[in-house]
């Protein structure tokens, strides 16, 4: 009895220890601070930065053109773009990594450590800086396509700041007039409770077959293999969220905002994708078969290898 206390006990303890850090301990324990956008700037324009995590060692040269030149630990390489959004969100999209995805993080900083943090307040990455191009990994690129990050530093009009970067890969999207911004998120100060909730029903909607998630704001969400079929998202904003591998097999997504979302080798056979914006989407790879795509917006939307798709 004596023993299996103690090895409940050990357990608890090594649980207790191996949680994921998130930004409010960060701040609270080690007087962290949020970095401004120009700060961001300042950091990342022309420098390199080591990122480390659980699955990435790798240095990232963000040449002043915008473009991402890395190369990891094992000496593999990829390019990319980066940018920094008007509230300090580093976003970087590589053409290889990470699947393509775009990722936008807010970084904070803890003496001459960097921290990169989800919009969850979990730390994705810790990161150093190194000045220049550390690894010499710069190499000439064609160039021929409108700098959406110089766009922004010389004042002209451009798009919704969330719209992702492009990469060499991607056709870049026809500039437009700035969306109407969500009422919930711009208009008024959202409390702690309502954030709290928002999280949950994120972390909750990883794993609901058949749920009702309709009208629900999903904008942004990690919900890469989420399991979610027969769910009923009509209405909901999934703007830029990770669907990646999703099962939405039957699921209701008539008039769903799916714009720039990532969703390559998700399962979306047989769903309801009626009116649904897919301007931008990633949809490499993806199952189409017998989904309803009737009036759905799909400008944009990267398609190859799709399933299903008759157009």
């Amino acid at each position: 009895m004596r023993i299996k206390y103690f090895f409940t006990l050990f357990i608890a303890i090594a649980v207790s220890g191996c949680g994921t850090t998130n930004v409010n301990k960060l701040v609270a324990q080690k007087g962290a601070e949020q970095l401004t956008p120009d700060q961001v700037l300042s950091l990342v324009e022309g420098n390199t930065l080591r990122l480390s995590g659980y699955d990435t060692e790798a240095y990232l040269y963000m040449d002043r053109s915008g473009r991402v030149f890395a190369i990891d630990t094992y000496n593999n390489k990829d390019l990319g773009q980066w940018d920094v959004s008007d509230l300090g969100e580093f976003c970087i999209r590589m053409q290889n990594w990470w699947y393509a995805d775009l990722s936008c993080y807010m970084m904070y900083q803890v003496g001459d450590n960097y921290k990169l943090t989800t919009d969850d307040g979990l730390i994705k990455y810790s990161a150093n800086q190194y000045p220049g191009d550390y690894k010499n990994s710069y190499y000439a690129v064609n160039r021929g396509k409108k700098s959406y990050r110089k766009s922004m530093r010389s004042g002209e009009e451009v798009a919704a700041v969330d719209t992702p970067p492009t990469v060499e890969t991607t056709p870049e999207p026809t500039p437009v007039a700035a969306e109407k911004p969500i009422t919930e998120e711009n208009t008024y100060k959202i409390s702690q409770e309502d954030k709290d909730l928002r999280t949950t029903v994120k972390w909750m909607a990883r794993d609901c077959p058949g749920c009702n998630l309709s009208r629900t704001n999903l904008k942004k969400a990690d919900l890469v293999g989420a399991k979610l079929a027969g769910a009923d998202l009509s209405g909901s904003n999934l703007r830029m969220a990770n669907l990646r591998r999703a099962d939405l097999e039957g699921a209701n997504l008539e008039d769903t905002i799916l714009a720039y979302c990532n969703m390559p080798g998700a399962n979306l056979q047989n769903a309801n994708l009626r009116g649904a914006d897919l301007k931008g989407a990633n949809l490499i790879r993806a199952d189409l078969t017998g989904a309803d795509l009737s009036g759905a917006n799909l400008e944009g939307a990267l398609l190859d290898g799709v399933k299903g798709l008759n157009r």
